[in-house]
């Protein structure tokens, strides 16, 4: 029988914190935020646990690669604590998660996940992808809304397929997908109106 594990000590106060930094993210492309009102539900890091408690409900979707939709703690208290819709198709998804043991799901999750479509761009899906550092490896250096001129940041290992796609998404903007990295408790967002060189 799978434990329970604590959620947020006080859920309107932590989940307020949290959303004042993920909206800083989110806001301010690139720019690190620390999610420690927390701990992780199984395999699945805090910073994503933070984020899918304060952003997510039970009419969000979400979708999670498979070694997380294979740990019994992560779906028990996403379901207790989130009761978002756990769906098997990325098509189907508001968000989905990437843990950083599935690598290899990323190449055909990026095709699947919804973009929006031109009436409706923001239905477009919120990527958390967790990754091993970010404060080195993948170099990228970021433009747009929120940065006055260019953000240089480290990413981490990221799968080929994730840098294949920052590489080219601008072209269909407005349509596209919000990315969220993760590493630990620490945060850093590419919305889909930033502009990104690898």
């Amino acid at each position: 029988m799978t434990m329970i594990t604590t959620a947020f000590a006080d859920a309107t106060h932590d989940s307020q914190i949290c959303f004042r930094r993920l909206l800083t993210a989110m806001s301010e492309p690139g720019t690190r935020v620390e999610l420690d009102r927390a701990g992780h539900f199984g395999s699945l890091s805090a910073g994503c646990v933070q984020t899918l408690l304060t952003l997510a409900d039970s009419g969000t979707r979400v979708w999670l690669s498979p070694s997380l939709s294979r740990d019994q703690a992560v779906l028990d208290n996403l379901r207790f604590h989130v009761a978002a819709p756990l769906v098997e198709r990325a098509s189907d998804a508001d968000f989905a998660v990437v843990s950083q043991a599935d690598p290899a799901a990323c190449e055909a999750l990026l095709q699947a996940l919804p973009t929006g479509c031109e009436e409706y761009p923001d239905q477009g899906a919120t990527l958390l992808i967790e990754t091993d550092s970010l404060a080195r490896g993948v170099e990228v250096s970021l433009s747009g809304p929120g940065i006055p001129d260019v953000r240089r940041i480290r990413l981490g290992q990221l799968p080929e397929a994730l840098v294949r796609y920052l590489n080219k998404r601008e072209a269909s903007f407005p349509l596209g997908i919000d990315l969220m990295l993760v590493c630990g408790r620490e945060l850093v967002a590419i919305p889909r109106t930033t502009r990104v060189e690898v």
